[in-house]
């Protein structure tokens, strides 16, 4: 499909470059913008406005415009149930949607999707990421998610609340600890909407990581996430890297129980010799003698 040089286009993809290069990432960080939901109303005219741009054809629009308003009949939906639904309207019109969401419903392992052309205008691209990281992290794809999420920005999405959550929680399982704050920190502090399960897993994982882990805690994390790579068939360079990541921990710690230990033991000697020293006996000739 060809991508039309339209005015529409090329003034969203200058707003995605901009997104990306971190422009607006400063102020929504210091909490000068509050991250909230695309309206219902403003999803459809997004939506109108992204079918027309693709040259979808008159049919295939009308379609997808009609499974969202029909899913809007039911009354007032959540924003997760908002990303779904335009998922499936956008699915109706374009057969690679529709490709990504039949795989993903299946739970096959996460496979390509093009996010380029008319596919990288933030509506589409952004959105979409969403939802398709969303379920790779559902299933413990978490550097895939990472990866789809990674320029994504906070404005402008359906569901702004899943992309910081989702994308928080998988770079904590990837030991991106200060990135993952980032995230969490915005969700719970900046983000409107945002469902109790999210809040309430969001406070209980800041808790624990605030926690110090030790060496052995940090091993734990990174033996955890091999066996997390292997669970899903993974064997290839990060599983390797993780690998010769958690014997180099292992190596360390040992070195650290070696010296801690060497010098306990010279600390003990050091007391003995001290104690002893002074415990000596006095010497014969010093005590008087009777005559």
């Amino acid at each position: 499909m060809n991508c039309p040089a339209s005015l529409p286009f090329i003034l969203s993809t200058c707003v995605a470059l901009l997104l990306a290069d971190g422009v607006l990432a400063d102020e929504i960080r210091s909490g000068n913008v509050a991250v909230v939901r695309m309206s219902v109303q403003q999803t459809e005219q997004q939506l109108a406005g992204w079918l027309r741009d693709a040259g979808i054809e008159p049919g295939r629009s009308e379609a997808a415009l009609a499974v969202w308003r029909k899913g809007l009949a039911g009354g007032d939906l959540t924003a997760e149930d908002a990303l779904d639904l335009l998922i499936s309207s956008l699915a109706t019109a374009d057969d690679e949607t529709a490709v990504l969401q039949r795989a993903c419903y299946s739970g096959q392992p996460p496979g390509q999707h093009s996010y380029t052309g008319i596919r990288a205008i933030p509506f589409y691209g952004s959105n979409v990421r969403v939802w398709h990281a969303r379920v790779l992290a559902q299933q413990r794809y978490y550097d895939e998610a990472v990866a789809l999420l990674a320029d994504v920005s906070v404005q402008d999405l359906v569901d702004p609340a899943s992309l910081l959550f989702y994308r928080g929680i998988s770079r904590l399982k990837l030991l991106q600890k200060s990135a993952a704050a980032d995230d969490l920190a915005l969700l719970l502090n900046n983000t409107a909407d945002v469902p109790a399960r999210f809040r309430q897993m969001a406070l209980q994982v800041q808790e624990e990581a605030a926690k110090p882990a030790g060496p052995l805690g940090e091993v734990a994390q990174l033996m955890s996430d091999v066996q997390r790579r292997l669970d899903l068939g993974a064997a290839d360079e990060p599983v390797q890297k993780r690998e010769d990541e958690v014997v180099a921990a292992l190596d360390k710690l040992l070195k650290d129980l070696e010296e801690q230990q060497k010098q306990q033991q010279q600390q003990q000697q050091q007391q003995q010799q001290q104690g002893g020293g002074a415990m000596q006996p006095s010497q014969p000739g010093s005590r008087s003698q009777i005559s």
